[in-house]
């Protein structure tokens, strides 16, 4: 995916060649990539994306379409979403935004948060994004980027929670192919309202299992595909090749000793 973005012309390849050297922690997908969450750098656009005004070729909104099942907003100011919990973060929190690969605007917000290490469990936000990016492959893809890592860096479990009367995001993680579990009666008081939770897993296994390809697949089509598991099937060779080669080296060293 970085390689057919990267290296799509000479100016793709200075881009991406500037964004590693200054920025390296951003995760880099072929429709969006992902920012670490920075109120001095995305605040203002991320304030006007959300607020309902008409900018570039969209039309005015109601805010509440975006922020009526959140825990706060819309906002009246820049300055009041910089305090709230859009850019203050709790200690078992991550905030990334997300950015078009193309035009290198600021499309939406994505959240980690109840990072459990121990238990190798963590909770994915639905992504905050004005009315016209709900359903669209750049918000799926920043799922899929975030949701790929996770498992990679080891998570067992990523689970979703949704209020229950949110017909949007509801679609949306069964879009991602998370399996509804249950639902929490009266879990939480947002805005002085009873909110009933629909609790959505994803586990390690499950995107193992074909979550993953299904996905990717959505994302990117059926060539790329097959070609991603070609070539997870070539990497997971080479690290068995290369398992087999250090047990064979100790056994070595064990005999000269």
């Amino acid at each position: 995916m970085y390689e057919s973005v990267c290296c799509a012309s000479h100016a793709a390849d200075d881009k991406y060649g500037e964004l590693y050297q200054t920025r390296p922690h951003d995760i880099v997908g072929r429709h969006v990539r992902l920012e670490p969450l920075q109120a001095d750098r995305h605040a203002r656009e991320l304030f006007h994306l959300t607020s309902g005004e008409p900018r570039n070729d969209h039309k005015s909104y109601d805010p509440q379409e975006v922020w009526s099942f959140q825990e706060a907003g819309p906002f009246e100011s820049e300055l009041e979403m910089r305090s709230s919990f859009v850019f203050m973060r709790k200690l078992d929190e991550a905030a990334f935004g997300i950015v078009h690969s193309v035009t290198d605007r600021l499309i939406g917000a994505l959240y980690l948060t109840h990072d459990d290490p121990t238990n190798l469990a963590i909770q994915l936000e639905p992504p905050i994004v004005p009315p016209e990016g709900e359903g669209k492959q750049e918000q799926l893809e920043a799922c899929f980027l975030l949701m790929d890592r996770l498992f990679a860096y080891g998570y067992r479990r990523i689970q979703i929670s949704i209020d229950s009367q949110d017909a949007v995001k509801r679609k949306l993680a069964a879009r991602l192919g998370f399996t509804l579990e249950g639902v929490l009666y009266r879990h939480m008081v947002v805005k002085d309202s009873s909110r009933d939770s629909n609790v959505y897993g994803m586990l390690n296994s499950d995107w193992k299992a074909g979550a993953r390809a299904a996905l990717f697949q959505k994302l990117y089509g059926a060539a790329a595909q097959r070609f991603d598991s070609s070539n997870e099937k070539k990497e997971e060779e080479y690290d068995e090749q290369q398992r087999v080669l250090a047990q064979q080296k100790q056994a070595e060293a064990k005999k000269v000793a």
